[in-house]
């Protein structure tokens, strides 16, 4: 299941002239994002229109305007709903995963840039109504080392390299609320 991501907010940028370009500078807008009330409406994570536009700014305005729902006023605002929007899509996702394989999730594991954000990760937790374990590492580059060490037989499967990995990670478990 395809869902944009980080991606949204990196494409919304350029409609604004403070960006943030440092870690500190990321936190400070995660940190304004999470003082910003969660909207009550959310963007259309399926909508063909965001996924090259010229101005993601104007694609999620037009969404909002359709809804007769006013456009957040700055970043942070614009921040907080794509968060929250990211957060709702993965429960669908979820959910189509469980209606698919008949399983039902008892946690969500999240990697990679979208681990270190605390605001995404709980929108995730609350959305879903199911804790989410994020772990800062980069999942690509983890998933091709793990993949490289099953086949050189220096670890027995996935599964045994995920359960050696985890207990020398730092996690962090965001329940619902």
């Amino acid at each position: 299941k395809t869902i944009p991501g980080l991606w949204l907010l990196e494409q919304i940028l350029p409609a604004f002239t403070a960006r943030p370009k440092t870690n500190v500078e990321w936190n400070r807008l995660i940190r304004a994002a999470a003082q910003v009330p969660a909207p009550r409406t959310l963007i259309n994570l399926k909508d063909p229109a965001l996924f090259n536009p010229k101005s993601m700014k104007a694609v999620i305005d037009r969404q909002l305007k359709k809804k007769k729902i006013r456009p957040p006023k700055d970043l942070p605002g614009y921040a907080r709903l794509i968060f929250e929007s990211l957060g709702a899509g993965h429960a669908n996702a979820v959910r189509s995963f469980e209606n698919m394989t008949g399983r039902k999730f008892n946690r969500i594991l999240i990697v990679g840039g979208g681990s270190k954000n605390a605001l995404l990760c709980q929108a995730t937790a609350n959305h879903t109504g199911i804790p989410v374990v994020s772990f800062a590492l980069e999942g690509t580059a983890t998933g091709n080392i793990a993949n490289q060490l099953v086949a050189l037989k220096a670890v027995k499967d996935l599964k045994t390299f995920r359960r050696q990995l985890s207990r020398q990670l730092k996690k962090k478990v965001y329940e619902p609320v």
